[in-house]
């Protein structure tokens, strides 16, 4: 199992090195029913296969992974996450500086840099690409820069990004914030991000968009005047990410070599492939945790930290781990490492123990009544049994507990609505950085826990307001530590692990810590 650690730079899914390719390596056609295009003559092809479909073609009005993957393919961002230790370093843009309040950060760029339609990058391309999202209040991506107050050109390369406090995770959010082509984005505006046979995405990244039919493939042709390939410019001709919903169509594609990737992996079938001859399997850990959620408001019993405590300690996270989830890691922080603000020295995976687990709920005033237990389908690996396993290991300290398992939009209302005591789901530290999560879930209590815990907010509010990232991350830890003595509002349970499977002779690939795959430059050993 590789820890966080490793996925923080870059991946070689090849392990450095080129291995033979069987007969029946990628490139092939379509598998029957998936809708894919055929082959050129002699073209090179890595097709990618994920269970999602792609809806739409707006990068600022996403927040799924696969679109973030497809982003990767045909935009840059002014800074991206594969420095040393998972630290930001440029793209776009080549330095920075914050002024010494907070509230500007000034970003020199790139010169010589094209779009694929002809256009110069530029500040201009910062400032309508971030001008767009003050103008456009609905787009999911607003949502993410409470803090953004204005931007412009302070010189041709240039940009001044303004705030309306200050933020310290900024470079963190530019991560995933592309930059577009600002006299296309002015003349069109959202219809720039229609893709059709007369309109398709427009950036400066390596490969093109070619083609694309809903519900189908996705196809990318390779940028032979990209700014950045460097010594690591792609062998292969075309890119295509096919969305395969079915599990066993997905693995099926990767035994023939129709497909050359794929990702989720079911846990059944990771053990099978990797017994099947051409086929690699990696299980990464990413910054995914799946965790608990109280409700601790309305005279509820998890109101009282004993009751949550209990909870902590009559969960074997370990068991959890390894003989129900099919992998992962016990948390032993409210992050995982890797994450801003894990605390090494600190961090320890609670204790196992069923007797104090019942000397802790035997403090509170619980007398009996039945807890409201909810879980969604289909968001994590095994879903269903580890919330089973949950219901069995609370029932042995004492609690009565009635499991729900429902979809997950009825799951989501449910939880929006606080109808629940308890709750179990995942989610990610994007790139690394837990603003958006702790800003979101634990200050706004978005999932309507009902905690409150003004010195946890109060320390929330000030990293967002710090700049030296050394201050910032100690702040951090202190947030931590707080919520993992309180347990609440969220409780950790294990880290998640992802199952991808591909072809031999892959390399190049890079994943960050939230387990986003960026085959941008991924290339194939010959055929």
């Amino acid at each position: 199992m590789k820890k966080s650690g490793l996925t923080k730079k870059v991946l070689c899914l090849a392990l450095c090195t080129v291995m033979a390719v069987m007969t029946g390596c990628g490139g092939g056609s379509a598998s029957s029913g998936t809708g894919g295009s055929q082959k050129a003559e002699g073209e090179s092809r890595f097709v990618f296969a994920g269970p999602n479909n792609i809806t739409q073609w707006d990068p600022l009005n996403e927040n799924k992974t696969n679109a973030y993957m497809l982003s990767k393919l045909t935009y840059n961002t002014l800074v991206n996450p594969y420095g040393e230790n998972n630290t930001i370093q440029p793209e776009l843009a080549t330095e920075w500086s914050v002024s010494d309040d907070g509230l500007e950060w000034t970003f020199k760029l790139r010169e010589g840099v094209k779009f694929h339609n002809g256009e110069d990058f530029n500040a201009d391309s910062v400032v309508a690409t971030l001008q767009r999202m003050l103008d456009n209040p609905t787009l999911v991506h607003t949502a993410f820069w409470p803090s953004l107050a204005g931007v412009e050109a302070k010189d041709t390369y240039t940009a001044v990004i303004k705030l309306k406090e200050p933020w310290g995770a900024l470079l963190y959010q530019l991560i995933d914030t592309p930059m577009f082509p600002p006299k296309a984005l002015a003349e069109k505006g959202d219809a720039l991000f229609e893709f059709n046979e007369t309109n398709k995405p427009i950036g400066t990244g390596p490969w093109i968009a070619d083609k694309w039919t809903p519900g189908q493939d996705a196809e990318f042709v390779r940028n032979d005047e990209y700014w950045d390939w460097g010594n690591e410019k792609s062998n292969v001709d075309r890119i295509v990410y096919r969305p395969v919903i079915e599990d066993t169509t997905r693995v099926s594609g990767i035994q023939t070599g129709d497909l050359d990737m794929i990702d989720a992996v079911p846990v059944e079938q990771a053990d099978m492939l990797t017994s099947v001859k051409g086929v690699k399997v990696e299980k990464l850990l990413g910054s995914a945790i799946v965790h608990l959620g109280f409700r601790t408001a309305d005279g509820r019993i998890f109101e009282d930290v004993n009751a949550r405590q209990a909870v902590n300690h009559a969960l074997n996270r370990e068991l959890l781990v390894q003989s129900i989830a099919g992998g992962g890691a016990a948390s032993d922080w409210p992050c995982p490492e890797g994450v801003f603000g894990y605390d090494k020295a600190n961090a320890k995976v609670p204790e196992y123990n069923l007797d104090m687990a019942k000397d802790l709920l035997s403090k509170t005033s619980y007398a009996g009544q039945e807890i409201s237990f909810i879980a969604p389908t289909g968001v994590f690996a095994r879903n269903k049994e580890v919330a089973q396993a949950v219901l069995a290991m609370l029932t042995d300290a004492g609690f009565k507990v009635n499991l729900e398992i429902m979809e997950n939009a009825a799951f989501q209302e449910r939880r929006a609505s606080g109808n629940y005591d308890l709750y179990i789901q995942r989610y990610p530290f994007p790139a690394g950085d837990p603003d958006s999560v702790i800003t979101q879930r634990w200050l706004n209590d978005a999932h309507k826990s009902g905690y409150v815990n003004e010195e946890m907010n109060e320390k929330i509010l000030e990293q967002k307001r710090e700049s030296d990232p050394v201050k910032r991350e100690q702040i951090l830890k202190e947030v931590f530590a707080i919520q993992w003595a309180e347990a609440a509002p969220h409780l950790a349970l294990y880290q998640q692990v992802t199952t991808l499977a591909y072809r031999e002779g892959i390399t190049g690939l890079r994943v960050r810590i939230d387990n986003v795959f960026d085959y941008s430059k991924v290339s194939k050993a010959a055929q």
